[in-house]
């Protein structure tokens, strides 16, 4: 497997998160003000290592703006600070996260693939190629709930599907966090690190998107009242819906995916590069009063707050991780950012 580029290796090196610090995302597809968009997926590793198998890392817990201000030279991990169930993976950038999640993501959500087997790498290189994206363009980001992920690594071993070191790399934090558990509850959220087609802007936005992911999976109530207010939409509104994440790649024929990315896009992706009323055929007036009536009903939680709050101001300090060094403290490698004299 071939390097990033600016990176000296493309194992994994997972430093937690500094739950009270300020350095430091499934999204979408970026759409374009005409309607057209481009899937905020997922996608690369960079200069990482591999977790030990015998231990794991301590995982603290961060803010959103923590989060989104972070730059990581390597994979971060942290949990959400409002809600502990949800973990979020921020990569050092999108070809590390989709040889991560590429192929998670194509088992429980993509289009035209099947979602009772696990695809291997040849077919998965096919999916993706036949899709008209890369490894490193599937997705911007990703969401998953932790029932699906496990579901994805017994059928790995059961059918005898070669996982990567990243997709490994995953299976060991998820037996951490014992989430291979039967009934356990929890999701991932991730995002990557500005450079190359992911701004800084970008990123806010992608993170904002990724946790009210996080929040469908891990509050029933915010569940059920997304699936109520699904139900209530007229067969026009669920087939506006319905047409643009069709054209985005999701699988139309799965209704919780529908819904989900529904309430992700209408609510919390205020961006119009990525979501517009033009994506869906309606006029602004339209999309306005959808998401009002949406926002006015909300449970009583964290996330509500999120729905009408402006997204962290994106970082203008370091834009990219333009210089990569390594040094050792206490042992571990530890990956810096810095700009050349």
């Amino acid at each position: 497997m071939s390097s990033a580029p600016g990176n000296d290796d493309d194992t994994i090196d997972i430093r937690p998160a500094n739950a009270g610090g300020v350095r430091r995302r499934r999204l979408l597809r970026l759409a374009l003000a005409g309607g057209g968009a481009v899937s905020l997926g997922a996608a690369g590793l960079g200069a990482d290592r591999l977790l030990r198998k015998d231990q794991g890392p301590a995982i603290g817990s961060a803010t959103e703006s923590a989060i989104d201000l972070e730059e990581p030279c390597g994979t971060h991990l942290s949990r959400l600070a409002p809600d502990a169930d949800v973990v979020v993976i921020d990569f050092p950038s999108l070809l590390t996260q989709g040889l991560t999640l590429d192929r998670l993501a194509a088992f429980v959500e993509k289009a035209n693939v099947p979602h009772d087997r696990l695809l291997n790498d040849a077919s998965l290189a096919a999916a993706i190629k036949a899709s008209g994206d890369t490894e490193a363009s599937y997705y911007y980001g990703h969401d998953y709930q932790a029932a699906d992920i496990a579901r994805f690594f017994r059928l790995a071993d059961s059918e005898g599907i070669a996982l990567n070191p990243h997709e490994l790399w995953l299976r060991r934090l998820m037996r951490q966090l014992g989430w291979m558990a039967q009934g356990a509850t929890g999701a991932i959220i991730t995002l990557t690190a500005a450079g190359g087609p992911v701004t800084m802007e970008m990123r806010t936005v992608i993170l904002r998107h990724e946790i009210s992911h996080g929040a469908f999976y891990t509050v029933p109530a915010y569940r059920r009242y997304t699936e109520d207010f699904w139900a209530s939409l007229t067969d026009a509104d669920r087939a506006a819906f319905t047409g643009f994440l069709g054209r985005q790649g999701y699988d139309t024929s799965l209704t919780e995916l529908m819904l989900n990315e529904s309430q992700a896009y209408l609510i919390f992706t205020r961006d119009p590069r990525f979501f517009n009323a033009a994506a869906i055929g309606k006029s602004e007036e339209e999309v306005a009063q959808l998401r009002q009536g949406f926002i006015d009903n909300m449970p009583e939680f964290w996330l509500r707050a999120l729905a009408t709050e402006p997204r962290p101001p994106a970082s203008h300090t370091m834009p990219g991780c333009p210089v990569q060094s390594a040094m050792l403290t206490d042992g571990r490698r530890t990956c810096l950012c810095y700009r050349p004299v």
